[in-house]
């Protein structure tokens, strides 16, 4: 029998509009029309304050007649709020405490069911298998099936032609496992399918292969996986476009773009952030429902609210029964600043435009059409 939902506390407000919400975004109380404008309006030049004094108030109504000051208030709320932990200025990360040595657990014990993550965890497995297979197995020589399933490959520099390839086995997985993790995703239309797909694509390919990077390279923060099988990191610019069909196009000025590539810095994000499984499964389910700022429909965007409060009580229900934490709101915030850290959908539509611009993507190349209509 399915655990019921928790009551919707009707007290709760946005804390920057003051409307009754029934959201939480970033840690915080915060309704979706306020979030959605967040989101939006960090990613543009900055607005200005129409009364010139940044205290611009909110109408009889709840409205605001200032967007600069509707901004500011968003900013200064995620500061101020108690799960506010912002990782870029973290010298350590907060520990992730280990789970206790304690008696054989009884069945009065056992922990609160959470069913999607531990789905998650069985079809992420999968999805990795499946690009790890497919991308091996494309290679020219691919390694014998045994030593793929030992784990027995290669692992070598990433290339345009990697990157382009890799990209279609992880949205083909994509949609495979949210079509086995979510049932109302195969009730969505093909566009809505592929537009949650790519919009998740753009904001987790760069943690997932900094995730897996601590695996593989934990002692080598200049690199992070391009692809399941291959690696990218500052060192192999010189080689990485050797395979671009387009051999005429600049590729001294793609390669100095490729060298100003965050590396570093997101693999440090990662290492001090210093996910567990759990948690990365929870990451993974929030990164993918972020459809209410896609301009999607209400049905999308009412089940994406659902997931994003059901992983939340049961990634709690695992801080406390699991892990034993009764104070676990700043681990939250952690995780939560951490996606914000990867929300670069717009870096990555700029940064393909502008290698299409060059000459090294064509209108064909399979990563720049991803927000092409299906």
């Amino acid at each position: 029998m399915e655990e019921s939902p928790p009551p919707v506390d009707s007290r709760r407000r946005c804390l920057v509009c003051g409307a009754p919400t029934t959201s939480c975004h970033y840690g915080v109380d915060a309704c979706r029309a306020c979030t959605v404008f967040y989101r939006k309006a960090r990613n543009k030049k900055p607005y200005a304050c129409r009364a010139s004094t940044r205290r611009c108030g909110i109408t009889a109504d709840g409205a605001f007649a200032c967007k600069r000051c509707r901004f500011d208030r968003y900013e200064r709320t995620l500061r101020q709020s108690k799960d506010r932990y912002v990782i870029q200025d973290l010298p350590t990360s907060l520990p992730v405490p280990q789970l206790p040595v304690t008696e054989p657990v009884t069945s009065a014990d056992k922990s609160t069911p959470r069913p999607l993550l531990d789905k998650c965890a069985i079809c992420y497995k999968m999805m990795c298998a499946m690009r790890r297979n497919g991308e091996l197995n494309a290679r020219v020589n691919p390694p014998h099936p045994t030593k793929i399933a030992a784990g027995e490959y290669e692992i070598p520099p990433s290339t345009y032609g990697i990157m382009n390839s890799s990209s279609r086995f992880l949205l083909s997985g994509t949609l495979d496992i949210a079509e086995a993790l979510f049932p109302e995703f195969s009730t969505f239309t093909r566009e809505e399918q592929w537009k949650l797909a790519v919009s998740y694509y753009n904001r987790i390919f760069l943690l997932d292969g900094c995730y897996h990077a601590e695996k593989v390279f934990p002692d080598d923060m200049s690199k992070a996986l391009g692809a399941y099988t291959a690696y990218m990191s500052i060192d192999i610019v010189e080689h990485f476009f050797d395979d671009c069909p387009n051999q005429s196009a600049d590729l001294d000025e793609a390669r100095s773009k490729f060298i100003k590539m965050a590396l570093p810095s997101s693999r440090i994000a990662v290492k001090r952030a210093n996910l567990d499984e759990c948690e990365f499964h929870a990451v993974f389910i929030l990164t993918f429902w972020f459809a209410d700022c896609l301009q999607m429909r209400d049905e999308v965007v009412q089940a994406a609210d659902n997931y994003r409060q059901q992983v939340m009580s049961e990634l709690q229900s695992y801080y406390r029964e699991d892990l034993k934490l009764e104070d676990y709101a700043a681990r939250i915030g952690e995780l939560f600043m951490l996606i914000f850290f990867f929300d670069r959908t717009a870096d990555v539509d700029e940064n393909f435009e502008i290698y299409r611009l060059l000459g090294v993507f064509t209108d064909d190349t399979f990563v720049y059409r991803l927000n092409d209509q299906v």
